[in-house]
C-alpha cells in the first residue's frame, strides 16, 4: 500500500537510527505536543528504539487526551 509499506522497512529504520547515533553530540529533549504522536510512539515502540541520548517529554495535555 502506498505510503504505508515505506514505514515498515526495518532496514531503513536501522539506517536512520544509525544516522541519529552518529549526529548526536549531546543529549536531546524532544516534546510530543499531540496525543496522537505520543500514542503512536508508545504503541509502535519507537521510544525503545531511540538512542538513550534522546529523551522524550510527553506534553501533560496530550497524555490526558
Amino acid at each position: 500500500m502506498k505510503y504505508l509499506d515505506e514505514y515498515r522497512d526495518g532496514e531503513l529504520v536501522q539506517r536512520r537510527l544509525q544516522e541519529l547515533r552518529q549526529i548526536i553530540t549531546r543529549p536531546w529533549a524532544l516534546m510530543e505536543v499531540c496525543g496522537g504522536q505520543t500514542h503512536s510512539i508508545m504503541r509502535y515502540g519507537i521510544d525503545q528504539l531511540l538512542p538513550p541520548e534522546i529523551e522524550l517529554i510527553h506534553d501533560p495535555v496530550a497524555l490526558s487526551a
